[in-house]
């Protein structure tokens, strides 16, 4: 598979994914308040699930990009 090199582009367009799946995270958490209440069991399965899910792409996408933009 041929990889694109070019740098127009691709940060914005992996930025815009995180962003479109922080927002459906946020209303997935919403709605597991709203229709369970706020507890223990509910802010650590939000917690968790957050880590599980933002701290990888935070070290693949958004470390790099802020490592090059600070070489620049």
């Amino acid at each position: 598979m041929k990889r694109n090199n070019s740098d127009i582009g691709n940060d914005s367009g992996k930025i815009f994914g995180l962003i479109l799946l922080a927002l459906i995270w946020v209303w997935l958490v919403y709605m597991l308040f709203s229709r369970g209440g706020v507890d223990f069991k509910n802010a650590f399965i939000a917690v968790a699930s957050g880590i599980i899910i933002f701290v990888p792409l935070w070290k693949r996408y958004i470390q790099p990009l802020l490592a090059k933009r600070k070489r620049d």
